[in-house]
């Protein structure tokens, strides 16, 4: 067999180990850094994400912290808000913020609730961020004093960048605010805040000028200065910060301010109602109405025609096409899209739709006028609003073992706050309604003193009705006002009528009524009240606040500065015939008249009435000027700061007047938890004969508050809550500790 050689040599080569090693090194590195740099990315990644996940929750934690103080404040106001560790723990500071964790959800990224809808119960949630938070481990106070968790601002000047602190000279408060949200009238602007609010602070140290926040409710002009009491704490707070060694997230702590603004009603309309403006019941329009500034309700429709400078709710405003706010419409004539049909059929405007506030701004260069508290997350607008417990006093008990030394509602009921107190006291029987006793209390030298007023017969038997026993036998006494005299005893008396000056109540004056015994003096004043008949049926209660200050030095009282308010009720509780009268107020319930108050310059600090009785304006009210308060800026006219509190007002009384005219603000306690409920007209009035006043023959020329000196002794109050971010490199220097815990 043939076979074939073949030949088995190649070409030669060779290999270099050194390249192929250098390339590969080279490939590895490449590799290594590719990796190195997506790992670093997904670190990036999730550093970035982890933080967007603590900013959110930090911001819902934050968003919960408004609305839990305001409530909790409230609650450390109320009776048994101190009785024991089980009341008093849920309302410190530490379970304000653990509370305000657990709304915002800052423990989980996942929502047990939405886990359970979908059937992932069992998930395994892969988010570091995730854990049990604490207040201890993620709210300090500025100071760092592990002993609290706010630094409250309180009886020190903390420097630039922080609000004006208020003082307390009260352990109650002192010791207590830095543990609870504390709101108490013995806090106050002192020399702390010299020169640094906008009045005097010796003569207003309740309220003053402040700033108004920087938010969109634009219940006042941001920046500008209107009435209030600021309460202020600080903190700082950081979701990471327990949890940095498992995440290994450094985050910044951020401190803050969180706010309870005291607002005393100051708008020249304020309304916790369902509010009608520009139009009465029956569809027509205001017709001559002046509105200067702004005006708050719950809720509102503005009618066509009306031109107001802002206005400001909580539930909703409702514009008419036609009406202009802050000086012009809203909108252009051809933003069809942000129209809608009102409940008339016809188009108005909702200043709400999306643009309208950024156009509006940018257009005019100024905050939009129209804005509901709803708007800022941030902050949020309380009214205090009792309803018809606000008129009074007998509905409420007295109230023990608070937190705060200011009770709740001693701060919320008007009725309450008043310095005098008049009450219809006892009737003779269920069937005769006619009173027969009144009592009276006023303060004297600070301390509430009690007369008791028997209708039916004087002190002593055979002494005639309104007269007050002011002596013994051989005593003097001064009158600087006109009183009638009697000096006697057992019945057998002498008197005098019209005396003024010095009056020695004995026998060289009188003679010797009745031999043999030792007599008294007395007198009787011309009192500010007095029980009345209206349209011959109606009991009523008359009062004549231009002779409270004769009354009240002939008695010995403090002056009208002090005795500034009068609440008057029925004294339902200690009398068995006595019933609580009704509101709406009925014809079988007593009323108030109002007389001889046309000139209120003796009330120095202003005058206020409460009552849960129906309130008839006889007379002119407040219509003559006073004195300017010095420094205070006011332009004449300025009348005694006044306030009238009542279910319902009727003008006139024995007659019925023809023209009103009426100046100041306006207000309602009807209140909207019932969005079915009527809404309130407030230019609809009534006279006493409950005929509806011709609306063109009222004028109205409202206006705000623009300083305390015009503050009425009795508001309604208005918190408005908000936590402000104070940012560090705002501010050169600060007086308390910048480390992290």
């Amino acid at each position: 067999m043939k076979r074939t050689k073949r030949n088995s040599r190649h070409e030669g080569g060779y290999v270099s180990y050194l390249m192929v090693l250098s390339l590969g090194v080279v490939m590895l590195m490449m590799m290594v850094s590719s990796y190195e740099s997506s790992v670093e990315s997904q670190r990036t990644q999730a550093a970035t994400t982890l933080r967007l996940d603590y900013a959110e929750k930090e911001d819902a934690v934050l968003r919960a912290i408004v609305p839990i103080t305001a409530n909790r404040a409230m609650r450390c106001m109320q009776d048994g808000s101190d009785e024991s560790s089980a009341s008093r723990t849920p309302l410190r500071w530490q379970k304000i913020f653990r509370s305000a964790i657990l709304e915002g959800n800052a423990e989980d990224s996942v929502e047990a609730g939405l886990l359970t809808r979908f059937n992932l119960q069992d998930a395994v949630i892969g988010n570091s961020g995730d854990a049990s938070t604490f207040s201890s481990q993620t709210f300090y106070p500025l100071d760092l004093d592990r002993s609290a968790y706010v630094t409250p601002g309180l009886n020190q000047d903390f420097g630039a960048g922080f609000p004006v602190p208020l003082e307390s000279n009260a352990s109650s408060v002192t010791t207590v605010d830095p543990n609870w949200p504390v709101i108490s009238d013995l806090k106050y602007y002192g020399d702390l805040a010299d020169g640094r609010v906008g009045a005097s602070v010796d003569d207003y140290p309740q309220f003053n000028l402040i700033p108004y926040p920087q938010i969109r409710f634009g219940y006042a002009k941001p920046g500008e200065p209107f009435v209030a009491k600021r309460n202020w704490w600080a903190f700082r707070v950081n979701l990471a910060d327990h949890m940095d060694t498992k995440t290994g997230l450094e985050k910044r702590y951020r401190d803050f301010v969180l706010s309870i603004y005291e607002v005393p009603s100051q708008l020249a309309i304020s309304a916790e109602a369902f509010t009608v403006l520009g139009q009465h019941a029956d569809g027509s329009d205001w017709q001559n109405a002046s509105i200067e500034g702004g005006v708050f309700a719950s809720r509102t429709k503005v009618g066509s025609g009306l031109n107001l400078d802002w206005v400001s709710a909580r539930h909703g405003v409702d514009l008419s096409s036609e009406a202009s706010v802050g000086g012009s419409p809203l909108l252009a004539e051809d933003d069809i899209d942000s129209l809608e049909s009102g409940e008339d059929g016809q188009l108005s405007t909702n200043p709400f739709a999306p643009g309208v506030r950024e156009r509006y701004e940018l257009e005019h260069g100024s905050f939009m006028p129209v804005s509901m508290s709803s708007e800022s997350g941030r902050s949020a607008f309380v009214p205090i609003n009792r309803g018809v417990d606000f008129f009074d006093r007998h509905a409420h008990s007295a109230e023990i073992n608070t937190i705060s030394p200011t009770t709740w509602n001693n701060y919320s009921v008007g009725a309450l706050q008043c310095a005098m107190h008049l009450d219809i006291s006892e009737v003779p029987d269920v069937d005769d309604p006619m009173p027969s006793e009144l009592t009276f209390s006023y303060l004297k030298n600070g301390n509430r003193e009690e007369l008791v007023i028997d209708l039916g017969e004087g002190p002593e038997v055979g002494l005639p009705s309104g007269y007050i026993q002011c002596a013994v036998e051989h005593e003097t006494v001064f009158f600087d006002q006109p009183v009638d005299i009697a000096y006697g005893k057992n019945g057998s008396y002498y008197y005098e009528t019209g005396v003024t000056g010095s009056v020695t109540f004995d026998n060289a004056r009188f003679g010797d009524p009745i031999v043999g015994v030792f007599k008294s003096g007395f007198y009787r004043p011309s009192y500010p009240f007095e029980v009345t008949v209206l349209h011959d049926s109606k009991p009523c209660l008359s009062v004549y606040p231009e002779r409270f200050a004769a009354f009240l030095a002939q008695l010995g009282g403090d002056g009208p500065d002090v005795n500034h308010s009068i609440a008057v009720n029925v004294d339902y509780p200690n009398s068995a015939y006595l019933q609580r009268p009704s509101i709406p107020c009925t014809e079988l319930d007593y009323g108030v008249i109002l007389k001889e108050c046309r000139d209120m310059t003796s009330f120095t600090k202003g005058f206020s009435m409460v009552t849960n009785l129906r309130l008839y304006i006889a007379d002119d009210f407040n219509v003559v000027e006073a004195a300017i308060p010095p420094g205070s800026g006011i332009v004449a006219p300025f009348y005694p700061p006044c306030s009238l509190f009542a279910p319902e007002k009727r003008y006139g009384a024995e007659m019925d007047p023809y023209r009103l005219k009426l100046s100041g603000q306006l207000g309602s306690l009807a209140g909207d938890s019932d969005r079915g409920v009527d809404s309130v007209h407030l230019l609809d009035l009534k006279t006493a004969t409950e005929a509806e006043v011709d609306h063109g023959l009222v004028e109205v020329n409202l206006s705000p508050i623009k300083h305390p000196a015009a503050l009425p002794p009795i508001t309604m109050m208005n918190w408005l809550v908000v936590l402000e971010e104070r940012r560090q490199e705002m501010y050169e220097g600060r007086a308390v500790s910048t480390s992290n815990p």
